[in-house]
């Protein structure tokens, strides 16, 4: 028998070229070193960038424009300290209410919607 190399079975399964030397995605299709780098590129691209700094929040006020941002554009943990903030003070709950008040009527807005009906149950609560 001759001495055929072996071919990678990962490889085999995915095309008919099994891996063989070619160009472009079917050299690839063989290369287990190409698919470890694929994925770690994938892994860092999800990690995502640092938080994200909302306009007008350069300091520890929450003006009627950085809470405007931070419902708008905001991840979780701008929300969460938004959340904090106007469970423990009641002019940050009235702000809200002013910025949702802007927005309601557009019914895509449901982040807005979000925001109004979570404010309007923490002032009825308290």
């Amino acid at each position: 028998m001759k001495n055929v190399p072996r071919k990678n079975p990962a490889a085999v399964a995915l095309g008919a070229r099994g891996g063989q030397a070619g160009i472009g995605a079917a050299k690839r299709r063989g290369d287990p070193d190409y698919y470890r780098r694929l994925v770690a590129r994938r892994k860092d691209r999800q990690a995502g960038p640092p938080a994200m700094r909302h306009r007008h929040l350069n300091h520890q006020d929450f003006t009627l424009a950085a809470i405007d941002d931070i419902i708008g554009r905001g991840q979780r943990p701008a929300w969460e300290a938004l959340r904090s903030a106007l469970i423990l003070q009641p002019e940050i709950r009235e702000k809200v209410l002013r910025v949702c008040a802007a927005h309601i009527a557009d019914p895509a807005a449901q982040r807005y919607h979000f925001w109004n009906c979570y404010a309007r149950a923490r002032q009825e609560a308290s």
